[in-house]
């Protein structure tokens, strides 16, 4: 009998140590500034991530927020693990949107941490090459969710749309294609 407490004693050590607390599990929705910018119009940009509990501590709301002058907000979000950030798997959310005075348009997303090199191919054969940026060092080194994200904001012109996507690793690797569905990806 002593033995079988023992044992018990320990399954259940080993049960606090591996198993975090509901409390530290826990989120409150908030959201972070990443990163700001100005149109070429004049007009600032600003990206946000945003973290808050997905209905219970189980499981974390991840998103991104974009606003776009002259195009309004925009955003996604997906469950994360509590304490995690977006997986190796995660791809991409984007939007490409024309400036409602007609002037530039407006390609803005989110990648994976993976991703080195974004290719829009424009409905008028054109290409645009975009390098994604990560969040700041500090920021990922104190805001674990806003790890294996990049983001970007890219102005064009209004000759053509973006059609077709193609995400490169850091070796110049397809790791992604899509095409547009209706000015999402």
């Amino acid at each position: 009998m002593r033995g079988r407490s023992i044992l018990v004693l320990v399954a259940i050590g080993a049960l606090f140590t591996f198993v975090p607390s509901a409390a530290a599990r826990c989120i409150e929705r908030h959201s972070v500034p990443i990163a700001s910018g100005t149109s070429p119009g004049g007009s600032p940009w600003t990206v946000a991530g945003t973290i808050g509990n997905n209905g219970s501590c189980r499981e974390w709301l991840f998103g991104m927020e974009f606003e776009l002058p002259g195009v309004g907000n925009w955003g996604w979000v997906t469950g994360i693990p509590p304490g995690g950030h977006l997986s190796q798997d995660f791809t991409m959310e984007a939007s490409d949107h024309l400036q409602e005075d007609g002037s530039e348009r407006v390609f803005s997303g989110t990648v994976g941490g993976n991703v080195a090199k974004v290719i829009a191919t424009l409905s008028n054969g054109k290409h645009l090459a975009i390098r994604p940026k990560s969040p700041s060092a500090q920021l990922r080194r104190h805001v674990v969710w806003l790890r294996n994200v990049r983001y970007f904001v890219q102005y064009y012109l209004p000759e053509g749309f973006v059609t077709t996507v193609s995400l490169l690793s850091p070796s110049g690797q397809l790791l992604y294609r899509t095409t547009s569905a209706e000015g999402f990806f």
